[in-house]
């Protein structure tokens, strides 16, 4: 018999998953999180959106890189420097 998890004794930060791209550093967000961020981007400089998944844009709050306003979502000044980090790190601008 398997034993039940008790995830209240998990450290903070810790979770459960069960994708691999959610499998990331603590320093990183999932792909599809990545993705939603350019979105949200995208819709500062051209009013154009994708659809964005909820649970992507969830995770971009929940680490202060986006959040939800009367307007919808938007990435915060964060979100904006995490992709211009990443950018530089991979030697894209």
């Amino acid at each position: 018999m398997v034993e039940p998890v008790d995830v209240t004794d998990a450290p903070l930060g810790l979770s459960l998953v069960q994708e691999a791209e959610h499998e990331v550093g603590p320093n990183q967000i999932s792909q599809g999180a990545y993705r939603a961020l350019r979105q949200l981007e995208r819709r500062l400089r051209t009013g154009a959106l994708d659809a964005v998944n909820i649970r992507d844009a969830q995770e971009l709050a929940g680490r202060g890189l986006a959040h939800h306003g009367r307007g919808g979502w938007r990435p915060t000044s964060d979100g904006l420097n995490y992709l211009g980090r990443r950018q530089d790190q991979h030697g894209r601008g």
